[in-house]
């Protein structure tokens, strides 16, 4: 469960990094910003993800999420499942002198849904799930 006091965290932080893996089980690493907590146990964000996140989300929804205050090195890993994309936002065309072919043309949003909450710092932490107090 995401407390009032993670809320704050993530929502100021407000920067997340989404690893998704696809069937093989290779791994691909996004970023993601817009970061709104929208329940207990539900997170969404957007960014204008390449095709390898989106691709990845499609056929295997679990994803892990990074949120860290680059000052404090402090934050949380949350894992959960992807609930939702949505397109929020489209490009007007692909323009081939200014841009490089494979370029996202899409802002997504994406929702998940989250059964985890663990501690993360480059620091001693645990892989513990954290209490619904925390």
């Amino acid at each position: 469960m995401i407390s009032e006091r993670m809320k704050i965290f993530i929502e100021k932080v407000n920067l997340a990094f989404v690893a998704s893996a696809d069937l093989d089980g290779e791994p691909h690493l996004g970023a993601g910003r817009g970061l709104e907590v929208t329940g207990p146990n539900h997170l969404v964000f957007e960014a204008w993800f390449c095709r390898k996140t989106l691709n990845n989300v499609a056929q295997n929804p679990q994803v892990a999420i990074a949120v860290m205050d680059p000052e404090s090195e402090a934050g949380y890993q949350l894992r959960g499942i992807v609930e939702k994309v949505s397109d929020v936002a489209m490009l007007n065309g692909y323009v081939p002198r200014l841009e490089e072919p494979g370029m996202p043309q899409v802002q997504s949003r994406i929702a998940v849904r989250i059964d985890k909450i663990m501690e993360f710092s480059h620091g001693a932490h645990t892989d513990n799930p954290l209490s619904k107090e925390a």
